[in-house]
């Protein structure tokens, strides 16, 4: 069902504020409003200089939990052959008022004890390997659409019946007898 859901969007056009994106889920954890996805945007994704260089990608953390923010957005520097990475620079978008703000991040080089950053370095450092460790390739479209479709599958599932009233275009349910 993710897949048939997102192939879907994959035909969105480009906005010069917004640009078209090429978004893969690295990495999600947590159920329901625990809920986090870490999608890396191929696009953004700098070649490197020489062989084992240094190169830069940006990653989105999702979250579903309303109490936090919508997005973190990171830049994360990433060194295959020496088996590290660091964030460059980092901004949070509010969920209620869409404002962002810049994050602080360490400069200093990580270990890949985290999950997350793991499977960054191996989006970066092993492109071959994407599907294998799990990763899936959602599309490409801009960065408010796929905040928007994550969003979408993060929320808690309907009923049959609100899939219905969906699919039939109603704005909500109605009861027994009732009528638009």
């Amino acid at each position: 069902m993710l897949a048939s859901l997102l192939t879907g969007f994959n035909s969105a056009l480009a906005d010069s504020k917004d640009p078209v994106g090429d978004w893969w889920l690295v990495y999600g954890v947590g159920t329901g409003k625990n809920n986090i996805v870490f999608v890396a945007d191929l696009t953004s994704m700098t070649p490197p200089v020489k062989k084992g260089g240094t190169q830069f990608v940006e990653v989105s953390q999702i979250f579903a939990d309303p109490s936090k923010p919508l997005v973190d957005v990171y830049t994360v520097e990433v060194q295959c052959a020496k088996h590290r990475a660091r964030f460059v620079k980092g901004t949070s978008t509010d969920r209620a008022s869409n404002v962002r703000r810049d994050l602080e991040v360490s400069n200093e080089w990580l270990t890949l004890d985290d999950n997350a950053l793991l499977y960054t370095f191996g989006f970066v450092c092993n492109p071959r390997d994407r599907v294998f460790n799990g990763m899936l390739s959602l599309g490409k479209f801009t960065h408010k659409k796929l905040l928007e479709t994550i969003a979408e599958l993060q929320a808690p599932p309907k009923t049959p019946m609100q899939e219905l009233e969906q699919m039939l275009g109603n704005d909500k349910p109605h009861g027994p007898g009732e009528m638009k």
